[in-house]
């Protein structure tokens, strides 16, 4: 039996050729792969300067040759807060909607409509008082919590069958970050030259452009791995499998 058991581990070693794994040419010539990086490179530049700005608006720096007062400290740490909170419940959400077979396209562009309605309803509402402002951090939150949520299922129905997964999601986040980058440098030279409202206003023109180049160019890509309900029916069965004790080799040794 112990030879036999041997000689069936050693056929099925034979038998399973081991994909070979895609070359970095073919996954970045994928034209959904620059789509993502350029989408979320123009998000973020647009994005990650708005808190700054909301913050010194929020701290009565309107005016540039005052600092920010003492009271910025606390609205601004209200406004992480409360965008946390609201990123908390919209990836709940967005999660739901995955499980329900909502597609990966309007999870994301509602996260990137988030932002210009973000921008505009702060220069709306400059005026208007601090809770005007503070509120509009809700919108930040689902911005984050949908793309935060989505990004990962993007890059694995794009890498699918590659072995390329961990390429992708390094090259898409380091993109994000430059976007980030840029945008807080540039961002805050924009407020110092020619103040908050242009600041505010050049992020909600360049917001646009990542929901442009997504809705117009990027794909659905759900079902790209064989999402679907029979597919969660049998990666339940695999669960249960898997509590009794059995792997896939022993249920081919046994048969």
């Amino acid at each position: 039996d112990t030879s036999q058991n041997e000689i069936t581990t050693t056929t099925i070693k034979q038998d399973d050729s081991s994909p070979t794994a895609a070359t970095y040419w073919e996954v970045f010539s994928d034209r959904r792969s620059y789509i993502l990086c350029l989408t979320g490179f123009f998000f973020h530049f647009a994005n990650a300067n708005v808190l700054l700005v909301l913050g010194e608006l929020m701290g009565d720096g309107d005016d540039d040759e005052d600092g920010p007062s003492r009271n910025a400290i606390p609205l601004i740490a209200g406004a992480i807060v409360l965008a946390q909170i609201t990123m908390a419940g919209a990836t709940w959400a967005g999660d739901r909607a995955t499980h329900l077979g909502v597609g990966r396209r309007p999870l994301f562009l509602i996260g990137l409509f988030s932002l210009p309605i973000r921008c505009a309803l702060i220069i709306y509402w400059k005026d208007a008082g601090e809770s005007f402002l503070l509120s509009t951090q809700i919108l930040d939150g689902v911005g984050g919590g949908f793309l935060g949520l989505v990004h990962p299922y993007l890059v694995a129905d794009i890498t699918f069958g590659t072995g390329r997964f961990n390429v992708l999601m390094g090259l898409t986040a380091s993109m994000f970050g430059l976007g980030g980058t840029m945008s807080n440098y540039l961002g805050q030279q924009a407020v110092e030259k020619f103040g908050h409202v242009a600041s505010l206003s050049g992020s909600l023109v360049i917001s646009v452009i990542p929901v442009l180049i997504f809705g117009l160019c990027m794909p659905e890509t759900y079902g790209a791995r064989g999402v679907d309900s029979k597919q969660h029916a049998s990666s339940n069965n695999d669960d249960d499998d898997k509590e009794a004790g059995k792997t896939p080799y022993v249920e081919m040794a046994e048969k």
